[in-house]
């Protein structure tokens, strides 16, 4: 666990409310025309309005795995993904 994030009197800076505890998430990054999944990335989350804050360990962490551009051969798992087209939408006339 990252030692910054141990603080148990955290308030969010979003809402102010004082239900942040310390969560796992996972977030998506883009790396060039990949799409790419961390998971296990501690985080302080609001339990009211649900924001995620970082600890800037965590963050430098993040911005190295970018850097070594999220190589394959270190993945846990590969996902597939559908793709949509917002562009298919907007053939659809809207009546006001």
């Amino acid at each position: 666990m990252d030692t910054q994030l141990e603080s148990s009197s955290i308030s969010c800076a979003n809402c102010g409310s004082l239900d942040v505890r310390i969560h796992h998430v996972r977030s998506a990054f883009w790396q060039d025309d990949r799409l790419v999944v961390v998971q296990d990335i501690p985080a302080l989350v609001c339990g009211a309005c649900a924001e995620h804050f970082y600890a800037d360990t965590t963050v430098v962490g993040l911005d190295l795995m970018r850097g070594e551009g999220f190589p394959s051969a270190k993945a846990r798992a590969e996902l597939s993904v559908p793709v949509f087209s917002f562009g298919d939408r907007e053939r659809v006339k809207v009546e006001p």
